[in-house]
């Protein structure tokens, strides 16, 4: 059976078949195979059609799984996470404060999918929207929700079908998420949940033992890190889990920096990396048992973060070069007007600092 199919069926059984299940088969349907060679006008017009097609089903995602399913308001304190964590919750996330603030902006546009709660009168746990349940609970509103009866493999399976179709989580959250069920399930569930083959379900499994817990919270979930560099980072671990003690000093070190907390979590995987590779000398281990309590680390590493005009424009500071970014789609105005004015301004600064003439 195709995996497009698995997913069908998966998705009929969960939203108790036809509307929603249909609409994902119709949105996966085989594109239009380009003839090789030159590619005539009439083809080119297929593939804009179809582009346009894809584009009118999902900007009418909600209306239509609306219309499929019974979607209710529910109060988030009366929701419950799912009892096999997925996530890593940072201080630090941009993404996630972009779904909050477009939620408190245009309001939340697809629902999640909650179960009974299995122990406890009136309340619900999700399978799926976890950022979206917490984005509410933050804005003190109500959650939409599709609430179904679902077994804990059913919940599963649905709660890692919908991370990996819509790529939400991280390489290291996903490795983490296989750890957690390898525990209580077998692997055909795994597989099914990750939509991955057993190979990889077991390096995934692997990777994710070979660095404590602990450690790998520290972190976070670092979203541009892939699987090469966390292969690197494990490199440095032991089968038990355990590093050197000369790169256990350097890790230790970083992780008592207050510096060290205000880095976002792919700065933070960098610094680590980083410490460990300085580490092999002797006289890194040497300077690192004279700090006891570091307040800072290196410069370059650590950056200050803000906005300018109501969130339109961001910046970002570092010891070697700020930047600055305008989102292009949100603001294509301003991005043109600053563009316009930063000579001008770059005129105006030297003017106002220029040396005296003696």
């Amino acid at each position: 059976m195709s995996k497009a199919k698995d997913r069908k069926n998966a998705l009929d059984s969960l939203f108790g078949g036809g509307g929603m299940a249909d609409m994902v088969a119709a949105g996966s349907a085989q594109r239009p195979r380009l003839a090789s060679g030159a590619i005539g006008a009439a083809e080119i017009n297929l593939i804009r059609d179809e582009r346009d097609r894809l584009k009118e089903e999902v900007s009418d995602l909600s209306g239509r799984l609306s219309s499929a399913v019974a979607v209710v308001e529910l109060d988030p304190e009366k929701v419950h996470p799912s009892f096999v964590p997925d996530r890593m919750v940072v201080e630090h996330d941009p993404a996630f404060d972009a779904l909050k603030e477009s939620i408190e902006q245009t309001g939340q546009q697809v629902p999640i999918l909650v179960r009974p709660h299995p122990t406890e009168e009136n309340q619900y746990q999700i399978a799926f929207g976890h950022r979206r349940w917490r984005a509410c609970r933050d804005l003190g509103i109500k959650v939409r929700g599709v609430v179904r009866a679902l077994s804990d493999e059913e919940l599963l399976i649905a709660q890692g079908q919908e991370n990996h179709e819509r790529k939400d989580l991280s390489f290291i959250e996903t490795c983490l998420f296989v750890l957690r069920l390898s525990a209580d399930y077998p692997q055909s569930v795994i597989c099914k949940a990750i939509n991955k083959d057993k190979s990889l379900v077991s390096k995934y499994r692997k990777l994710a033992a070979t660095m404590p817990e602990s450690f790998l919270m520290t972190i976070g979930p670092a979203p541009k890190i892939g699987r090469p560099r966390w292969e690197e980072m494990a490199g440095y671990f032991s089968e038990d889990g355990k590093m050197d003690p000369v790169h256990q000093k350097a890790v230790d070190w970083l992780f008592a920096s207050e510096a060290f907390l205000d880095l976002d979590s792919d700065e933070r995987f960098l610094a680590v990396l980083e410490a460990l590779q300085e580490a092999e000398s002797g006289v890194h281990t040497e300077a690192l048992e004279q700090t006891e309590a570091p307040k800072t680390i290196k410069p370059a590493a650590s950056a200050n973060k803000g906005w300018f005009g109501d969130r339109r424009v961001a910046f970002k500071q570092t010891a070697k070069a700020t930047s600055f970014t305008v989102d292009h789609t949100a603001n294509p105005e301003l991005a043109d007007y600053l563009m316009q004015h930063i000579d001008e301004l770059v005129r105006q600064f030297e003017e106002e600092h220029k040396e005296p003439e003696q």
